[in-house]
């Protein structure tokens, strides 16, 4: 068994759960300007009631190095929380997240 699949099951049972949370800061509905500071304050409410976490990159890579930089940060608070992440880097996905992959690649609102 690789060591993020042991990580994922040993999260599942400490936690007894097998819900996982999808992280998607789109700034324009955001209540605050960090998306960190927002992502980790999801991260921190719910750590001890998931089995992973999911940040959708789209929504990190339409705000540019900045977003990447939330994006490592995000990760980091997961991790701090020993739970497992799971990048969601699919393109093409549903509405909000292809306007951010368009607004990260073509710099379009």
């Amino acid at each position: 068994m690789s060591r993020f699949v042991e990580a994922l099951d040993e999260t599942a049972r400490r936690n007894r759960s097998l819900l996982c949370v999808g992280l998607d800061p789109w700034r324009p509905s955001l209540p605050i300007e960090d998306m960190a500071a927002f992502t980790s304050a999801i991260i921190d409410a719910t750590a001890d009631l998931v089995c992973a976490f999911k940040p959708n990159i789209a929504f990190f890579e339409a705000e540019g190095f900045d977003g990447l930089r939330a994006l490592q940060q995000t990760i980091a608070a997961a991790k701090a929380r020993r739970v497992p992440v799971v990048l969601d880097a699919k393109r093409g996905d549903f509405p909000p997240s292809a306007r951010a992959y368009a607004k990260a690649v073509l710099r379009t609102r």
